[in-house]
């Protein structure tokens, strides 16, 4: 009767089967891919997300260097890096404009450009080219018009 007893003890100690750590690791792995896949689209989201806010950004950034100078609308060589300077070195009236030199890149390092006139709007737009960095294209490579 003790024996019994044992060896039943001793069956249920037993470690899992082979299945059930396979099924284990392919439970982790979907999970671990899912969790990735979603990660990774969040973070195409939010750059692209962080691109208009920091054209939205150079866009008030223009206007106040326009009011400033007395124009209406920027010219169709419109140099954004001229948001940076001082007064004194050949920026507007009350320049800089913006505070850092990392405001006239997007979130993948390419710099803004001004489009005279605009497409989305009728005097100008400024645009990040996206992650690709040329014209055009979909999804994150997308361009974003302000």
């Amino acid at each position: 009767m003790n024996r019994n007893i044992h060896q039943r003890r001793t069956a249920r100690r037993r470690g899992f089967t082979l299945v059930e750590v396979i099924v284990m690791v392919t439970i982790v792995a979907i999970l671990g891919g899912v969790v990735a896949t979603t990660m990774l689209r969040q973070g195409a989201e939010g750059k692209a997300q962080a691109a208009k806010i920091g054209a939205n950004r150079i866009r008030a950034a223009i206007q106040q260097y326009l009011l400033d100078q007395g124009l209406s609308s920027p010219s169709g060589d419109f140099d954004i890096t001229v948001l940076r300077l001082r007064p004194e070195d050949g920026g507007g009236r009350n320049g800089p404009y913006l505070n850092s030199e990392d405001h006239l890149y997007d979130p993948w390092d390419n710099v803004y450009y001004v489009l005279v006139p605009g497409e989305k709007n009728a005097d100008y737009d400024v645009i990040s080219y996206g992650e690709g960095g040329q014209i055009g294209g979909e999804g994150p490579e997308a361009d974003i018009h302000q």
